[in-house]
């Protein structure tokens, strides 16, 4: 369904520090048409693009987001962890994240990452900034592994793609695709057989595989039917 045979992992996480407005926009100079980023939500229901369910690894500051409020992330360094080139990056709000998708003509993977059972806060804080984005809904993929949230993502806005996040693809994955009208199946590519990538994609959903980086170890994968990557390098899939 999506034309995005590519799509840069957190931006572009081989070259950029993961889910900054720097990666996106390293992903967009070389090449790549789409980007996958993680939000969370703060406890003042800020959504904000991070990936753990603290911010101790990827910026100068400690603290579980569940205890943390914008104005207490809004100045944290997101960029020297990575490399001290990038220092003085910052964690993006949502809108901020969207703006430059939308400025950079990309599409976009938006992962919803609920830490600790925020499932439906998380996308009640989501949705007026996805409504008001102005990135068409053809480029707009929502996924999660948290298939609830995905339920309530549905039930509140039916007309966004759902992509569905598993670790190895379970043999009920029709259960939970079908009433959520999901246009995507996504897993480890470690684990993505011919029999799941066949029986995906013969129901006319998409698959697609995470974080492979280098393209041989997907090779066979393209045989079956995959159709498309999520790599922290996704310039070498081009």
């Amino acid at each position: 369904m999506f034309a995005a045979r590519t799509i840069g992992h957190r931006g572009c996480a081989a070259h950029a520090p993961e889910n900054t407005l720097a990666a996106i926009r390293e992903a967009s100079r070389r090449g790549i048409t789409w980007v996958e980023i993680d939000v969370c939500v703060l406890r003042d229901n800020t959504p904000v693009i991070i990936h753990d369910d603290s911010i101790d690894r990827t910026t100068s500051g400690k603290g579980r987001l569940a205890d943390l409020e914008w104005n207490q992330v809004a100045g944290l360094d997101a960029g020297s962890w990575f490399n001290p080139k990038f220092a003085g990056e910052r964690v993006p709000r949502l809108d901020d994240a969207l703006s430059e998708v939308q400025r950079l003509g990309l599409g976009l993977n938006l992962e919803l990452k609920v830490h600790d059972g925020e499932g439906t806060r998380l996308v009640d804080a989501i949705l007026p900034y996805l409504h008001h984005s102005g990135i068409s809904r053809d480029a707009i993929l929502v996924s999660s592994f948290d298939h609830a949230a995905l339920g309530a993502l549905h039930a509140a806005a039916p007309s966004f793609a759902i992509g569905v996040l598993y670790g190895e693809v379970t043999p009920d994955w029709r259960d939970v695709a079908r009433p959520l009208d999901a246009v995507a199946i996504v897993g480890d590519y470690r684990k993505a057989s011919e029999a799941a990538i066949r029986d995906v994609t013969g129901e006319g959903r998409d698959f697609y595989v995470y974080t492979p980086n280098e393209p041989e170890a997907v090779c066979a994968q393209w045989h079956w039917g995959l159709d498309g990557v999520i790599s922290d390098d996704p310039q070498n899939f081009l």
